[in-house]
């Protein structure tokens, strides 16, 4: 019974496969392919791995389904650009796990809302355009500005606007902001969501702009449609406005009224895109009115230190529970909540060249941290995608506390302590 892992510069899925002794077979981009080999080439060479131009590249992603009919058994991606993907092949070869058009579902922003919407899960309002002088036009539909244009088809905020009335609009445009691709390292180059805004191929999401009181998420394991645990957290801040910034939540009990409103609209929203094995990750916001809506839901288990911040909470090894699935197990869960409220944390690495950080060990010594990890490194370009992890992060520091607030406290002295020192490139003159 051999997997197939659609995996991109981060191996968790493949490598707890192998832990767990089961046969896998890797498919990656050449471009991804590369910068593993070049990591760790002895890492790499424990199973067999196959490229593909782009996971877009649907006649390739055929050949290599009619090449495996008969070989693999269960499909497996934990990377948002692969879900698509992933689900096509399901379809082609009869196997379990979600469809291409649930696939769909959880990664086009336009379908997602307009199937939420449809099964009652409250959204914000949006439109679909296909160029640039049809943004004012659909916000005036909307109820005029502020309004969020970002990809139908991204992750982690990118190539994400605030436009706050028609003026900026027209700076934005006369400064070629919606022509130009977004800066991404070697991990990230050549995902659609880097494309600019005007030459995405499915067009722009123009989304009513949500004043937000708090973010939240919620990280759902369901086994035939139904939640093993649904694990609800607060944003230190809300990403989008967090993004070149500190980033860190915490998690809460999921029977106050603050973690039950949330998991319950996850819940919706995940039953309402037809989840049935594997995991959600949702985004829910709170209005300062009051109000409570549905920002975007996942069928993957969320980045940052969500999971890491799982385990160290309640004993969960994420990892283990997807290679499970992906070996078409059903994992045995037993959720050991331990003391107090647990949180993550991260530094962002300014754009540059990284010169020195602090070490994990060091990191650790902070009050609260009860673990710590170092991503990036001398020598590596900062800015948000840089290190590889979520929104550019230096590395996460985890934290405990007696109240989620008590932790929300620690995160800015906590991500301190990383100590990161780039260095700016050196202007040259005349250029």
């Amino acid at each position: 019974m051999t997997s197939l892992v659609l995996s991109n510069h981060m191996a968790t899925v493949e490598e707890a496969l192998l832990a767990a002794g089961h046969p896998v077979i890797v498919c990656m981009t050449a471009q991804h392919a590369a910068l593993r080999h070049a990591a760790n080439p002895r890492a790499m060479a424990q199973y067999q791995a196959i490229t593909i131009g782009s996971w877009d590249a649907f006649d390739e992603l055929a050949q290599l389904a009619y090449r495996l009919q008969g070989t693999v058994t269960r499909i497996a991606t934990r990377w948002e650009g692969a879900m698509i993907a992933a689900g096509f092949l399901r379809d082609l070869l009869g196997l379990p796990g979600l469809s291409m058009s649930a696939s769909v579902g959880f990664t086009d922003k336009a379908i997602m809302k307009q199937r939420l919407h449809a099964a009652g899960v409250p959204v914000a309002q949006h439109r679909v355009v296909r160029a640039v002088d049809e943004i004012a036009p659909a916000a005036r539909e909307l109820g005029g500005f502020p309004v969020v244009v970002k990809p139908r088809r991204g992750f982690a905020s990118t190539n994400t606007h605030v436009i706050s009335n028609t003026r900026q609009l027209l700076e934005l445009s006369a400064d070629g902001v919606f022509d130009q691709p977004v800066d991404a390292s070697p991990f990230y180059l050549g995902d659609p969501a880097f494309e600019p805004l005007a030459r995405q191929r499915a067009g722009m999401l123009v989304e009513q702009y949500i004043d937000i009181a708090a973010e939240y998420h919620c990280d759902g394991l369901w086994i035939d449609g139904q939640p093993v645990y649904n694990l609800p957290g607060r944003y230190h801040t809300p990403p989008l406005k967090a993004m070149g910034g500190m980033l860190g939540a915490v998690l809460l009990d999921p029977d106050s009224e603050e973690g039950r409103r949330v998991a319950d609209l996850s819940a919706r929203a995940a039953a309402a895109l037809g989840i049935s094995d594997g995991f959600t990750h949702a985004e829910v916001l709170r209005t300062p009115e009051g109000r409570w809506l549905l920002g975007e839901i996942a069928a993957r288990p969320g980045g940052g230190g969500i999971q890491t911040a799982i385990k160290h909470a309640y004993g969960v090894d994420v990892a283990a529970v997807q290679a499970a699935l992906a070996a078409g197990e059903t994992p045995k869960v037993t959720l050991r909540r331990t003391p107090g409220y647990v949180g993550w944390a991260g530094p962002p690495v300014p754009p540059g060249r990284v010169v020195t950080l602090a070490s994990a060990d060091q990191v650790r010594e902070h009050p609260g941290a009860i673990d710590a990890t170092v991503a990036a490194k001398p020598g590596q370009s900062g800015g948000r995608t840089g290190s590889g992890i979520w929104g550019g992060l230096a590395g996460l520091v985890y934290l405990r506390g007696h109240t989620p607030d008590e932790v929300l406290a620690m995160m800015p002295s906590a991500t301190e302590t990383f100590a990161v020192q780039v260095e700016q490139p050196t202007a040259i003159a005349g250029r």
